[in-house]
């Protein structure tokens, strides 16, 4: 990696690194920097990028120019080194921008604003200093490093390690022209073990650690390595000793079981709900186990709805009771219905009305390319549709499994402008010409579906329900566009293309939160928002073939002008939907 602080030193480490014959014979009958460049340009247009590097950097190195610079970044672009590249482009704007001609600051311009897109920015911190850094395997070098470093836009691994502290593996997400932040926070390598001690039942045990008192459960500490004997005690129970391992930087948890006088008790519903009494005190929410003292209890169960349970128990020392209690519901009805409540449990079932707002952009050519199809400007918003879909299910209060199956269809309009003028440096071939000045106009039409196995959860009073479902699916999307072109110059000139159909395959998501107002124990009308995801780069096709053969011209074909038309991506990478939605649930 070449880093920014010196420029000098970054070309001669990288000449030294090449290590190549052409290096060899530089080293022994050095050339002039300019012959040096004349022979980057060679191996350049030979495609022999990484002997164009060594040449520019040599040439830079024995005389710095813009010239060598703008090739030396020039070379790392083609060798898709793209933080260095992105740095390298800077660096020659900040010293260079008085002796660059049009041509050159257009591409520089061009450059940078593409590497911005697909390079960002790592900060690393690190608690230690004289910490060997990696990032991907490569060294980056020892903590403190530089304050921001540049790398291409996706997952990075960065490794920290010092004698004498736990090595730091972590991952950092660059993001086009954002700023991934690392902390490294190295903790030194544990000498003794850390032991948890937990007692069960309600009342506390002193804890005892090789015959010795070292406080009361719940108790934590750090022992030496090697085994040691745990036990514990009170004034009415005792937990017998047990053996544990501890070894260095290891953790570790005893229970001690207590045994004593009182009588144990485990209560608990079967469906996890109501409120457990023990001779008047409440004991716990749908379950309940602990110590009682011997002799006779009461038991209550209570639960709004339900008929109140209760049972008279006679326990002795000792004894372990436990008993599961099923709550019968009382009649009850809905408000203002007059009909009697049921349990949210059975079958269900859905539809609904939503509208689709795209977020995050649809990737089309124009979103992604708009510089390298010679566009001077281009408007790229979001899509826009709607959608309609419904579910099946079955739920087990409150949580239910269900089928969804939905449509939607979107659109989106969006505009190239072309300048009348066409750049005549050695990079133009690598736009299409921007001659005539032009405005184009793509319309993008979607059509699709999803089918999706989601999960529901529900909770209900008699009047209002809230409900929150989400699921993995497939997705099916096909994709249409049109192209409008037409000349400024009022010629009247212009063309329309429509190129075939694409479709794509792809997995996809659904989230659906909602409120329904219940009309009755079986309907209600639900309002909510749903969100839909999905992928136009995975499988199928979602791009448009170029065409050679388009004109500009008016209806009676007078003056025909060549209009470029390249391949086009109609959409590439996620597509995330988001939007409100009315509809209906029925049952259970």
């Amino acid at each position: 990696m070449v880093l920014r602080p010196s420029r000098s030193i970054s070309v001669l480490l990288a000449v030294v690194l090449l290590g190549g014959p052409s290096s060899a014979l530089a080293q022994a009958e050095p050339a002039s920097p300019q012959a040096e460049i004349s022979a980057g340009d060679a191996a350049r247009r030979a495609k022999d990028y990484a002997g164009a590097l060594a040449h520019y950097q040599s040439s830079q190195q024995a005389k710095p120019s813009w010239r060598a610079e703008m090739g030396v970044a020039d070379a790392l672009y083609l060798l898709s080194r793209l933080g260095e590249s992105y740095e390298t482009y800077t660096d020659v704007q900040k010293t260079y921008a008085g002796r660059l001609g049009t041509v050159e600051k257009n591409l520089l311009a061009a450059r940078l604003k593409e590497l911005a897109a697909k390079t960002g920015w790592l900060s690393l911190r690190a608690s230690e200093v004289g910490a060997q850094v990696d990032v991907d395997g490569k060294t980056l070098g020892q903590t403190p490093v530089p304050a921001l470093v540049r790398f291409a836009v996706g997952t990075h691994t960065v490794h920290v390690a010092k004698a004498g502290f736990n090595a730091f593996d972590g991952k950092a997400e660059i993001v086009p022209d954002g700023k991934a932040v690392v902390d490294a926070a190295l903790t030194p390598v544990a000498t003794q073990g850390h032991v948890v001690v937990r007692a069960t039942g309600p009342d506390p045990l002193r804890v005892t650690v090789d015959g010795v008192d070292v406080g009361a459960t719940p108790w934590e500490g750090d022992l030496p390595p090697g085994t040691h004997k745990i036990g514990g005690r009170s004034s009415s129970a005792t937990a017998d000793e047990q053996s544990v391992d501890v070894t260095a930087g290891s953790r570790s948890s005893v229970e001690l079981v207590a045994t004593g006088t009182a009588a144990h008790v485990q209560i608990r519903t079967s469906d996890g709900k109501g409120v457990i009494y023990v001779d008047g005190v409440v004991k716990g929410e749908g379950s309940f186990a602990g110590d009682v003292p011997a002799g006779a209890h009461t038991l209550v169960v209570t639960r709004d709805g339900y008929e109140r349970y209760e049972k008279p128990l006679s326990l002795s020392a000792r004894q372990t009771w436990a008993e599961t209690v099923t709550l019968s519901q009382t009649p009850a009805t809905v408000a203002g219905t007059g009909e009697v409540e049921r349990p949210y449990q059975g079958l269900y079932g859905g539809f609904g009305l939503a509208g689709a707002l795209g977020v995050g952009g649809m990737g089309t050519e124009l979103e992604t390319n708009c510089s390298t199809l010679g566009a001077a400007t281009c408007n790229t918003p979001n899509t826009a549709g709607g959608a309609a879909f419904g579910y099946l299910g079955y739920t087990w209060n409150p949580v239910g499994f269900e089928l969804m199956l939905g449509a939607m269809v979107d659109e989106a309009q969006q505009t190239a402008t072309f300048a009348a003028s066409q750049s005549t440096s050695a990079s133009s071939s690598l736009l299409p010409a921007a001659t005539p000045a032009r405005t184009e106009t793509f319309t993008f039409l979607r059509a699709g579906g999803i089918a999706a196995l989601r999960v529901r959860a529900a909770f209900q009073t008699s009047l209002l329900r809230g409900t929150i479902a989400a699921g993995p699916g497939l997705a099916y999307r096909q994709m249409m566009m049109q192209r409008q072109a037409v000349a400024s110059d009022n010629s009247g000139r212009s063309d329309t293309y429509v190129p075939s159909a694409v479709a794509y395959v792809s997995p996809g998501i659904d989230v659906e939160a909602a409120l329904h107002v219940r009309l009755s124990p079986t309907v209600a009308v639900a309002i909510g928002a749903m969100l839909w995801a999905d992928n136009a780069s995975l499988a199928g096709t979602n791009s448009a073939p170029p065409s050679t053969v388009r004109m500009l011209s008016t209806s009676s074909g007078a003056n025909p002008v060549p209009i470029p038309t390249p391949g086009y991506d109609l959409a590439t990478g996620s597509q995330v939907y988001i939007g409100p939605f009315l509809g209906m649930q029925f049952g259970p």
